[in-house]
C-alpha cells in the first residue's frame, strides 16, 4: 500500500467529511464505524480525486486527532496562556510564551502564532473522543 500524499486541501475535504459523518452518527466509539469509513472512502474520491483506502484514511485520522489532543492540552490546561477564538491563536506575551515551551512543552511552539487548521470540524470529530 502507497503512503497517502496529503496537502492543505485534501486535510480539509477529509475534516470536512469526518464531520458530516460523526454529526450523521457514524463515530460511536471514538473512530468511524464500517458506514463511515465508507462514505468517507466515497466522498473523499468525489471531492478529491484521490482513491484512498480505508487504512490510509484510519492513519490521518489518528495523526490528527493526536495533534487536537495534543493541542488541547495547550489550550485548556497551559497555565498563563490565553485563547483568541475569532482569530485561533494563543494569547500570551514573549516571557509566558518561551516558560511554557521551554519548561515543558517544545513540540506547542508549531502553534504560537495560530492552531491547527480545521480546528472546528476537528472539535467536532474528536468531541469527547480525545
Amino acid at each position: 500500500m502507497e503512503k497517502a500524499n496529503w496537502n492543505a486541501e485534501y486535510t480539509r475535504i477529509f475534516c470536512e467529511i469526518c464531520k458530516e459523518e460523526t454529526e450523521a452518527n457514524n463515530r460511536p466509539l471514538g473512530c468511524l464505524d464500517r458506514k463511515g469509513y465508507k462514505n468517507l472512502e466515497e466522498k473523499f474520491f468525489k471531492q478529491s480525486g484521490q482513491k484512498l483506502v480505508k487504512k490510509q484514511l484510519k492513519n490521518k485520522w489518528d495523526l490528527l486527532k493526536k495533534e487536537y489532543t495534543e493541542f488541547m492540552v495547550l489550550k485548556n490546561a497551559a497555565s498563563g496562556l490565553g485563547w483568541n477564538d475569532a482569530m485561533s491563536t494563543i494569547v500570551a506575551d514573549d516571557d509566558r510564551w518561551n516558560n511554557h515551551l521551554q519548561v515543558k512543552y517544545p513540540k506547542h511552539a508549531k502553534w504560537r502564532t495560530r492552531g491547527p487548521a480545521n480546528l472546528k470540524e476537528m472539535d467536532v470529530m474528536f468531541d469527547k473522543a480525545h
